[in-house]
């Protein structure tokens, strides 16, 4: 029957360790960008300025079922790392793998941090890896011949697409589909049946939703992606050599060897399955590696190529590949549980001054500050806020972890004075007439933004600031400015255009 001895194991060893994730997502804190993602579910709309929608929707049907919860808020990935799994069995299946095989890589998967951390943890990336899962899973068919791969295919790539765009890079899986010969002994054959056309337009069509977004705010969406979000510098290494060793961190040193020494050896052999496995692997952190010779790119973004890797290392025997994956896995379980402790107690740390001298701002324990007395902010917050008037920061992860924080009850807004890039999805939700002449209790750790507050406010004074302390020492300075009456909405809280002045448009013509 369907659901073999093998099968029931492999579904069994799934449910548990779903389970597990569940209940790391419901007792680690959410994270600022995690609320953003919870407030955008709260805003329904096509698109949002610089995510795609999917993960955002997906949260919403889970808000309904079990409210306002880190538990909810997490639900996509949880759903998403479930997918990745029943992906997983089918494709090891096709290359010859067995459902025992297919557990073994599914355990060997929560040995990296890079997949155990993002399998509780709702990030666009973790919906992009099991759309690109499935996309190799597809083009896998395809060149073992399978024609209804071309579907498969399609889907995956339209709704990772709405998840993240970067799932375009398992295009080149369907390279071994493409160029093998068809009846007439031509190469490319594949391209002269109408499944790939077909797929394409179905794939495009369930792009749909980003690309009426950006009709609809003058493509500023696309134009972030592509132009405003990474600037390109003069040639460097720093930056790839940053990105390789985070992915040797992600993936630990022992698992990272362990993936090349297999991947070699399947290349070797020349089965179209496994190159099109392999080009779904290598594109990825090969694109990443070029474009981190001119600017700085994620850690994580290698993570669809790691996650493919991982496959063939399980289904590959060579010498020495049990000793490296016994070395992979107890480091990677050691280097999750750390990062986990910490979320959950990063007290110890904050005395501890370290910081990256590349990224100094972005690698530092006192980053972890934003962990520490959120929720003695929150009820500082609502102790001073007086009826009718908003919570504002300029930082975007503290305003939503607010919002998020108090259930949805404080009504929060993003002041963009910062000149910062991200989480601006809130300057498209309010319309301008409806902040003017508003009052706002602002929230900041900052003394940069007073002049822009002053320029944007008809007044602005500040009240005794809140002081949050650990282990004796003082950790968080929270400032709080009675900013009354905006008067200038546009750009700082809203991009939507004001309304137009009645005989306005005509001129006096």
């Amino acid at each position: 029957g369907f659901l073999t001895s093998e099968r029931r194991h492999f579904f069994a060893l799934v449910v548990l360790l779903t389970a597990v994730h569940a209940v790391l997502a419901a007792v680690v804190p959410v994270s600022g960008d995690e609320a953003y993602y919870w407030d955008c579910s709260r805003h329904l709309d096509w698109s949002y300025f610089d995510q795609p929608p999917l993960v955002i929707w997906t949260m919403i049907p889970f808000r309904a079922l079990l409210g306002e919860t880190a538990l909810a808020v997490r639900a996509p990935a949880l759903l998403a790392s479930l997918l990745v799994a029943l992906f997983l069995l089918p494709l090891v299946r096709r290359l010859g793998g067995s459902p025992r095989q297919a557990a073994g890589i599914w355990l060997l998967l929560h040995a990296l941090p890079l997949f155990l951390l993002g399998s509780f943890y709702t990030s666009t990336d973790v919906a992009m890896v099991a759309a690109f899962v499935g996309a190799t899973w597809a083009a896998v068919a395809l060149a073992q011949g399978e024609q209804r791969g071309w579907y498969g295919f399609g889907v995956a790539m339209g709704l990772g697409f709405l998840a993240k765009f970067p799932v375009v890079l398992a295009l080149p899986a369907l390279l071994p589909a493409l160029v093998a010969r068809g009846r007439d002994g031509r190469r490319f054959g594949a391209l002269r049946s109408p499944h790939p056309w077909l797929a394409g337009v179905l794939a495009a069509l369930l792009t749909s939703p980003v690309w009426i977004w950006a009709f609809a705010h003058d493509f500023d969406n696309l134009r972030f992606q592509l132009v405003e979000r990474h600037g390109s510098g003069p040639f460097t290494l720093l930056f790839l050599g940053e990105f390789t060793a985070a992915n040797l961190l992600l993936a630990t040193p022992f698992f990272f060897a362990g993936m090349l020494i297999a991947g070699w050896r399947r290349w070797r052999e020349g089965d179209p399955a496994w190159r099109a496995l392999l080009l779904a692997a290598l594109s990825p952190l090969v694109f990443f590696a070029l474009v981190a010779v001119r600017t700085r790119v994620g850690a994580h973004w290698g993570g669809a190529g790691l996650t493919l890797g991982a496959v063939g290392l399980g289904l590959t025997a060579f010498r020495g590949r049990r000793t490296l994956i016994a070395l992979g896995a107890a480091t990677g379980l050691a280097l999750s549980a750390a990062a986990i402790a910490i979320a959950l107690v990063p007290e110890p740390l904050l005395g501890w001054e370290w910081s990256y001298r590349g990224r100094p701002r972005h690698i530092s324990t006192r980053k972890l500050t934003a962990l520490v007395g959120n929720e003695r902010i929150l009820a500082e917050v609502e102790a001073r806020r007086r009826p009718g008037e908003l919570v504002s920061s300029e930082s975007y992860s503290l305003v939503h972890l607010l919002a998020f924080l108090s259930r949805g009850h404080l009504d929060t807004r993003l002041a963009h004075v910062g000149g910062g890039k991200h989480g601006l999805a809130s300057l498209y939700w309010y319309s301008p007439e409806e902040l003017l002449g508003k009052e706002m209790l602002f929230v900041t750790t900052e003394r940069r933004f007073d002049g822009r507050l002053h320029a944007l406010f008809a007044s602005v004074s500040e009240e005794e600031p809140l002081l949050i302390e650990s282990g004796g020492r003082l950790v968080r300075r929270i400032r709080f400015l009675r900013c009354r009456e905006l008067r200038e909405p546009v750009p700082a809280f809203s991009r939507l255009d004001p309304p137009v002045p009645v005989g306005g448009a005509g001129g006096a013509g």
